[in-house]
């Protein structure tokens, strides 16, 4: 595992099959506190059995995991962070790719990617709640699709990549 602790802004790259990032905006002040994000899992993608689409929710897939921690210095109230009170919390956000990194020839021919994640083992109520990370600990499971708008997946090795970014 490796972590990437930064102040103000972290992002972690899910190299494997897929990774995320995406703009996100939070009021948070770089003396606030810092927010870690650890890669616990790669993501696998499977193909379905018609090979229109590859994904982490085919049979055989499995969702690639991030454990986010956040610590919020002392000199600030965590009261300042709610899910009323958006000040100095931290915001999750993942962006899916628009092509894949690498794919045998034809690969990235007319593909879409869709994906979502979730607290692990849960529901999708972060994506409800705009992903706003309180004080602690949090798992998250990052399911990612990609579907074919016209043909098939050829034979070989596709990687995607997503970033996650915790501002």
């Amino acid at each position: 595992m490796t972590a990437f602790p930064l102040r103000r802004a972290c992002a972690a790259a899910l190299g494997w099959w897929w990774l995320l990032t995406g703009p996100a905006s939070a009021l948070v002040d770089v003396r606030i506190g810092t927010c870690t994000i650890i890669v616990s899992a790669p993501g696998v993608l499977t193909a379905s059995a018609d090979l229109k689409t590859l994904s982490t929710v085919n049979p055989g897939g499995s969702p690639g995991r991030v454990q986010i921690s956040t610590l919020i210095n002392g000199s600030f109230p965590h009261a300042t962070c709610s899910l009323v009170v958006q000040l100095n919390c931290f915001r999750v956000s993942v962006v899916q790719p628009s092509h894949f990194s690498v794919y045998p020839t034809t690969g990235n021919d007319a593909v879409a990617f869709t994906g979502i994640w979730r607290p692990q083992g849960g529901s999708s109520l972060l994506d409800v709640l705009s992903a706003i990370i309180l004080n602690g600990n949090q798992s998250l499971d990052l399911h990612l699709t990609a579907t074919k708008t016209s043909g098939t997946f050829a034979a070989g090795t596709y990687r995607a990549e997503q970033t996650v970014r915790c501002e």
